[in-house]
């Protein structure tokens, strides 16, 4: 499971990490958007719309329930793909010949889904998704070069493969192999040294 840093005083820290996994989920475009454009475009599109209308409604002084109304809204972005606003992000990291395979379509399929031509299958969605949030946990370790290199470097924890070995085909985010690919990346996010 992805998670926000718990336990945390510093609400700076979870703020951040929030912003910053809504930039990957291209729900918000710039470095610059704060927490309340990133809060009022979850519900633009319709997501997580309850704990972002609430947040909204709390003032400053409401500090403590600000920060749980983000962190509970910051783990339902695990459970909600939103392909529209995800392809622009992951085309521009990863590049189509790249992509395309990691989320099991051809390069003209993903095109289609990336322009609104075709709508997205839910499995294409599920996996853009569980990727998007993946390179949310390698954005604060590796630029954009290495978190491509990250997929394609062989690693001891994953009994010598590339985690883009262990993403073909028709995989799907709950399986064991597809897990500890996410562990992995997790741990990067940790400060854990993982090969």
């Amino acid at each position: 499971m992805l998670a926000i840093q718990s336990g945390s005083t510093r609400p700076q820290l979870a703020e951040a990490q929030f912003l910053a996994r809504v930039r990957r989920l291209g729900l918000v475009k710039h470095p610059s958007d704060t927490t309340e454009a990133a809060m009022r475009s979850l519900i633009l599109h319709g997501l997580c719309r309850t704990p972002a209308e609430q947040w909204l409604a709390l003032g400053p002084a409401q500090a403590e329930a600000r920060a749980e109304l983000l962190t509970e809204t910051y783990r339902r972005l695990e459970e909600c793909p939103t392909p529209t606003t995800e392809w622009q992000g992951l085309r521009e990291l990863l590049g189509d010949e790249l992509l395309a395979p990691l989320v099991a379509v051809s390069l003209p399929s993903l095109r289609r889904y990336a322009k609104g031509e075709r709508v997205c299958p839910d499995r294409v969605a599920a996996r853009l998704h569980w990727l998007a949030l993946l390179i949310d946990h390698l954005e604060g370790s590796y630029n954009p070069y290495g978190i491509r290199r990250w997929f394609q470097r062989p690693r001891s924890a994953l009994g010598g493969q590339a985690p883009h070995e262990r993403l073909h085909g028709d995989w799907d985010p709950d399986e064991a192999t597809v897990q500890a690919v996410l562990g992995l990346a997790e741990a990067t996010r940790l400060g854990m040294t993982a090969s």
